[in-house]
């Protein structure tokens, strides 16, 4: 995946683009389970936090998961926008592994081969910065749902990346829906 991140940089100075920026290895693949059905990836993209909120359709951030083979790998994977940290209401603790600047992080990689978590960079917010963030979060989403909503009719003329009206509103109302859930778990009962 790393590798053709690096390869892909080629299409930076051309029509295409690439706006990947960042890797990172999330969920039960920082644990080093035995087995493991599906890893979880986190691709940060350069794009405002206005045009990626949570679960949001991108065409630029599909294009890149495509390249990526994502599609065909077994993994599950989200979009982030540079503007916020990688870890977000479902994967709480994250490590990169792959930058536009330096490349692959042949110590992450190395970590992984020895089953060494403690050389992990691990990242992990507070429960405070975690709450800040979602309320950040909270709003953008909010905004998405209610442009697709007020939209809505025109999705069929105009579909986005091949996404059909219903994968755009729910894909909305999750995010919303999730991000919601994570903001309840972390205030007191």
């Amino acid at each position: 995946m790393a590798e053709v991140a690096s390869e892909s940089l080629g299409f930076r100075d051309t029509t295409f683009g690439w706006p990947l920026e960042e890797l990172w290895v999330a969920g039960d693949l920082l644990e080093f389970p035995r087995e493991l059905e599906v890893g979880s990836v986190v691709l940060r993209i350069d794009l405002p936090a206005s045009e990626l909120p949570w679960l949001g359709e991108q065409r630029d951030a599909d294009w890149a998961a495509e390249r990526l083979r994502l599609g065909k790998r077994p993994f599950h994977w989200v979009y982030r926008p540079l503007a916020w940290p990688a870890w977000n209401s479902r994967h709480r603790r994250v490590a990169r592994f792959w930058t536009a600047q330096l490349g692959v992080d042949d110590q992450v990689i190395d970590a992984f081969s020895r089953r060494d978590a403690g050389a992990l960079a691990i990242v992990e917010p507070s429960d405070q910065e975690l709450l800040q963030q979602l309320r950040s979060e909270l709003e953008v989403s909010w905004r998405q749902l209610r442009y697709v909503l007020d939209h809505y009719d025109d999705y069929p003329r105009r579909k986005r990346f091949d996404y059909p009206a219903e994968e755009t509103l729910w894909r909305a109302a999750q995010g919303v829906r999730e991000i919601e859930d994570a903001l309840s778990a972390l205030k007191p009962a």
